[in-house]
This record gives structure tokens, C-alpha cells and sequence, in this order.
């Protein structure tokens, strides 16, 4: 290999258990995460109930979905109970104008008008989750990217030119297009070419990081 070869030459992204991140271990990690004991049936248990109750119009049942991905997925809404109550919040997501048209086409910035609701809490975490679920178990795509504190603090680990605090800036901003995008622009250069690549990746990333280590620590 020349000089100039080996300068334009592509780093190899490693998580940080050293593997590869391909259309290979992706998949791999994807299936781990969907047959494992609570996240797989708890996944089943989401699509069936987004597909009986596929609409966003009606609060009430827009709460039972609110509640539903909150309980799976660790959000902690409780915890902005004396910000915004779950009543709120659910005519918030029930009122958003043509709600139900833009999640099915993957409207990125509906994440920024959920993750805002009543301008006392950022809700980002829950809003692409939300989001992601519906577009992703419902409708069959792969528009969203999702974002919690595991992708948050590993992400720099498997790309070095993005800052945890960059991500911070992005999540305080609502800048949800801006971060979406950089997981597009990566999956891309990493040549990922499967189906649902971007909910794979989360997958991938909250095994390795997450399901991998406690199990390490429950063994001690």
C-alpha cells in the first residue's frame, strides 16, 4: 500500500468491546436484543399496541401509548411530573397538526415539537422514542435515530469526532435534524446497507453497552 493510500484509508469503528461495526455484527446484536426475556416481548407488546391503536388524536389514547413507551423504554416522565403532567403532554402530542401523516413519513422535526411540549421540560430522549416506535413498529421505516444516555455517552467511543457535549448541544437546541443526520452520514460511511439499519445500530449500541455489562457485573 503507498503513502497515499494508507492516508486516504478509512478507520475501522470498533465499539468499545472491539468489534466491528458491520451489516454483520448489527444484525447479530439485533436479534440478541429481540430474544432476550424482557426488551424482545416488551418490543412484541409495543407493535401490537401501536397497530390496534395506530391514531394520535385522541389523548386518551395517546396516554396509554405515552405510558406504555415510557415503562419499556426507561424515559423517567415521572420525574418531570411537577413540569408537565402525562394529561399535557398527551393533548400536546394529540393536537400536533397533521400528527399522525408525519410520523408515517418521518418528519424529523415533529421530535423537536414533542421533546418541547410546554416549553418547561425538554423531552428529546422520550420525543425520538416516540417517534422512532411509531415510524419503525407501525409503519414499517427507518427514519428516526433514536436518543437516550447510553447512545449518548458511547457514541463518542465509536466516533471520536463527535463530543459528548456536542450531542448536549444538539438536545438543548432541539436540534434533532442535526443529530439525526450524523447517525445518516455514519451508517453511510460505515457502508451499513441493511433493513431498519438505524434501529439495529441503537440496538447494537445498547447491547454492547448496556445488556453486555450488567451481565458482567451480575456476575461478580
Amino acid at each position: 500500500m503507498s503513502l497515499k493510500d494508507k492516508d486516504v484509508a478509512k478507520p475501522k469503528y470498533r465499539d468499545v468491546s472491539g468489534d466491528i461495526i458491520s451489516n454483520e455484527t448489527l444484525e447479530t446484536e439485533h436479534r440478541a436484543v429481540l430474544q432476550s426475556d424482557n426488551y424482545g416481548p416488551e418490543n412484541d407488546l409495543i407493535t401490537r399496541c401501536l397497530k390496534r391503536f395506530p391514531l394520535n388524536t385522541d389523548p386518551e389514547i395517546v396516554a396509554m401509548k405515552i405510558g406504555l413507551i415510557d415503562i419499556t423504554n426507561s424515559t423517567h416522565l415521572s420525574q418531570h411530573k411537577s413540569k408537565i403532567s402525562m394529561v399535557e403532554l398527551a393533548e400536546i402530542i394529540s393536537k400536533i397538526e397533521h400528527v399522525d401523516k408525519r410520523l408515517k413519513a418521518g418528519d424529523p422535526e415533529i421530535v423537536n415539537e414533542i421533546a418541547r411540549c410546554n416549553g418547561k421540560v425538554n423531552l428529546f430522549s422520550f420525543a425520538s422514542k416516540y417517534c422512532c416506535y411509531h415510524n419503525c413498529n407501525l409503519y414499517g421505516r427507518d427514519d428516526y435515530s433514536i436518543l437516550d444516555t447510553i447512545l449518548k455517552d458511547y457514541l463518542p467511543r465509536y466516533f471520536p469526532e463527535i463530543k459528548k457535549n456536542t450531542i448536549q448541544k444538539w438536545q438543548d437546541g432541539f436540534d434533532y435534524i442535526e443529530y439525526n443526520d450524523f447517525i445518516t452520514r455514519k451508517l453511510n460511511e460505515l457502508k451499513i446497507t441493511i433493513e431498519f439499519r438505524k434501529r439495529k445500530f441503537d440496538h447494537f449500541v445498547w447491547y454492547k453497552n448496556r445488556v453486555v455489562i450488567d451481565t458482567k457485573l451480575s456476575k461478580l
